[in-house]
């Protein structure tokens, strides 16, 4: 079978590009597993803390309760964001804690309370703000409890003040 000059030009060119483009994608793939290693390492070496997580949802909520009773509706609305981020966060790590399944804990104790807390603040509600808000710290203390640490508690305060823990037993 005869094969013209320029056919076999054209099947030589299309090996040597799909030879540089497998190349590529080898090297490629190198340093992708290259970067996975080390993102796996660095997990590993620097696990999740949930304490860190926690201190964050206080901080936020102390601000949301602050925003919220002082009727800053746009300032409650964007701590409301901050704690509904955190805990959706914590809801899609899978994080287990001395055996406690924190992440699925998030939903019922966390993100399901805050939809009410969204509906006082879009109602610039200070009654029904209070009352969301005193049963997401409910639901809180509960998880805490749940979790085996039932030790850990929260308080609404007087207005004006932020959001505290309860260290009396």
């Amino acid at each position: 079978m005869y094969l013209p000059k320029w056919a076999a030009l054209l099947i030589g060119l299309l090996v040597a590009v799909g030879g540089v483009s497998l190349f590529a994608l080898h090297r490629e793939n190198q340093a992708l597993q290259e970067e996975v290693k080390r993102v796996t390492h660095m997990i590993e070496e620097h696990p999740v803390e949930l304490a860190t997580f926690m201190a964050s949802y206080e901080r936020f909520l102390s601000k949301l309760h602050q925003a919220g009773t002082a009727q800053n509706w746009a300032l409650a609305e964007f701590y409301h964001e901050e704690l509904e981020e955190t805990a959706e966060q914590l809801e899609k790590l899978g994080l287990e804690d001395d055996g406690v399944p924190v992440s699925a804990m998030m939903r019922p104790n966390l993100i399901e309370p805050l939809e009410a807390v969204k509906k006082a603040i879009d109602a610039k509600n200070p009654e029904q703000f209070q009352q969301s808000l005193s049963l997401l710290i409910t639901r809180c203390n509960g998880c805490h409890t749940a979790a085996g640490k039932p030790y850990i508690q929260f308080a609404l305060p007087e207005p004006q003040k932020p959001i505290r823990q309860v260290f009396s037993q």
